[in-house]
């Protein structure tokens, strides 16, 4: 198996040859090459290259063309400030009232984009399928609805204006069903999307407000024949059932949730990327360390399928070389 192959496999739960790895790898891949985020965050040759180029130095099994999580929100028209060499910072949200009608239509040419978009298809035509390329779309969209209008004013909303709430919420799904559909046509192999902001409200406005428009999404995006990746950061135990709902062929859980707990929802639908601790073991830990955590995720999983292994969330810029190789290695080492 190739690393697209394997993947692949791992996501349809069919056996593998050995269980796939694809950390979550942004500021550390800007720091292998000595590329300011200002940079990396504009210009698609570079995201690319820089992507690649970690690729090839750890041997994993995929890339993430990704940058902030901002550029919904600058598609929508919301201001955004680019320090040299950290992330893209907000200085403008894009709705102060709830006048919808204010807010530019979002087309793939919206923002930035375009950017991700030729990324996308400069890693394709360099990689071809010999490595698996997952593009990432910005926000699911509680966390794009609430990334417009700041994220206490929207919470309040959910309270306070159930139909704006709504509307906001449909508007941000047609704009990510826009953008995924020009990434998936750029070349990627699976569109993936944050939802974390969902993940600090309880179940039960998750269930009314998160889930359906996730799922409608989602259900869209499957349309495009690839696969869907969710992420929602942190401990989300008291969503996990409903997570699976939505319909996406890969969650992306972070260290905090146990993968045993997590794989008893799963019912050999929904695959699992994670979850490594990325402070704990990546950051601060060892080589051993880093190993540990990552035989405690394949356990479940085996070579049976259903899983990738990964960060829990981004791998922290200034992680040790060897800690990253040292997941990639768990993985190789792992035989039945």
């Amino acid at each position: 198996m190739n690393s697209y192959e394997r993947t692949m496999a791992a996501i349809h739960w069919e056996k593998v040859d050995r269980v796939p790895v694809i950390p979550l790898i942004i500021q550390h891949a800007m720091a292998l090459c000595e590329v300011p985020h200002s940079v990396y965050s504009k210009d698609p040759a570079c995201m690319a290259q820089t992507q690649i180029n970690a690729l090839k130095k750890y041997g994993y099994d995929g890339i993430h063309i990704t940058t902030d999580n901002q550029v919904l929100l600058e598609a929508f028209g919301g201001k955004i400030r680019f320090p040299h060499d950290e992330p893209p910072q907000i200085i403008k949200r894009a709705l102060f009232d709830k006048d919808l009608s204010k807010l530019p239509k979002v087309t793939k040419e919206s923002g930035r984009m375009p950017v991700i978009c030729e990324a996308t298809s400069i890693a394709r035509r360099e990689l071809g399928d010999s490595a698996f390329i997952k593009t990432n779309i910005d926000s699911g969209p509680f966390s794009a609805a609430s990334a417009l209008c700041g994220e206490e004013a929207f919470l309040m909303n959910l309270y306070d204006d159930e139909r704006f709430s709504r509307d906001l919420l449909e508007l941000c799904s047609d704009a990510i069903i826009t953008y995924g559909r020009a990434v998936a046509a750029a070349g990627a192999h699976a569109l993936t999307m944050g939802d974390s902001t969902a993940g600090i409200i309880g179940a039960e406005l998750y269930e009314k407000y998160a889930l359906p428009f996730a799922k409608r999404v989602i259900d869209e995006l499957k349309k495009t024949g690839l696969p869907i990746f969710y992420h929602v950061c942190g401990n989300t135990s008291h969503i996990s059932h409903l997570l699976v709902q939505t319909g996406a062929d890969v969650l992306e859980i972070d260290s905090m949730v146990p993968m045993c707990d997590m794989k008893v929802h799963l019912v050999n639908k929904t695959a699992i990327e994670g979850n490594v601790s990325t402070i704990a073991a990546l950051l601060n830990g060892t080589p051993e360390q880093v190993k540990r955590e990552a035989r405690e995720c394949i356990g479940p999983f085996g070579l049976n399928g259903g899983l990738i292994l990964s960060s829990g969330c981004e791998v922290p810029r200034d992680t040790k070389e060897e800690n990253v190789f040292a997941m990639v290695e768990a993985a190789r080492e792992h035989v039945e």
